[in-house]
């Protein structure tokens, strides 16, 4: 078992327990995690204790209790930012927990989850996660998390942003496409994808494959 990924499972169950698991996409580096159910012998390095989670649709989210209170149940605490009220949960170790949204056409910075007082973060560049994902049976829970090849494009994507992140993302990136190279299912969706994305997406993809000597991993025919 990976170091904290027990935490993980008990993340997943109180999430479940809630019934909201099923509003929720995992995302980010614990996404990895899930993939060892998809891949063969797939082995992934999880550098970081925040679990991030994508919410397509936040005013549809509906807690069967609350989720604020179950998570006091396994002692992590809420905390909001001063600035946005962006929400996030944190266990005494200092394993986070945090949501994010698509930015509205307002350009809130945050959006509240239904009625829970859980604030999301409002982000560029993550409505790709919409409809890109899969459900897997993992450890007992149905997990929606996102496909392989949206990981890929969506780390790439924002590259430039990630400043002290962005080392770490592209090894999690060459990493996983070793093994997206070896399925041709998968292979071919990563394609597929890239092809339907804005140009200008495409663009900052490319230069994030140049800039990062990932050419040999990546079908240049293609990208």
């Amino acid at each position: 078992m990976i170091e904290n990924e027990e935490k993980l499972i008990e993340l997943l169950n109180t999430l479940d327990k809630e019934e909201v698991l099923k509003d929720f996409i995992l995302i980010g580096s614990w996404a990895m995690v899930i993939y060892r159910e998809l891949f063969k012998n797939y082995r992934p390095t999880i550098m970081t204790v925040d679990v991030d989670f994508y919410v397509p649709n936040p005013k549809s989210v509906c807690e069967k209790n609350s989720v604020i209170n179950s998570f006091k149940n396994i002692n992590y605490d809420i905390t909001y930012d001063t600035g946005s009220n962006k929400s996030k949960f944190i266990s005494p170790d200092g394993f986070t927990v945090e949501f994010l949204a698509k930015l509205n056409r307002d350009r809130l910075s945050t959006i509240e989850l239904g009625k829970t007082k859980i604030y999301a973060e409002s982000l560029p560049y993550v409505d790709i996660f919409n409809n890109n994902y899969l459900e897997v049976n993992y450890k007992g829970v149905k997990v929606k998390v996102i496909h392989p090849a949206v990981y890929v494009l969506q780390k790439l994507l924002i590259n430039s942003q990630r400043k002290d992140k962005a080392e770490k993302d592209i090894s999690s990136i060459t990493e996983l496409m070793q093994f997206i190279n070896k399925y041709p299912t998968y292979l071919y969706e990563l394609k597929r994808l890239f092809s339907n994305l804005p140009k200008s997406w495409k663009k900052k993809i490319n230069k994030a494959i140049s800039d990062n000597n990932l050419t040999s991993l990546f079908s240049i025919n293609d990208f």
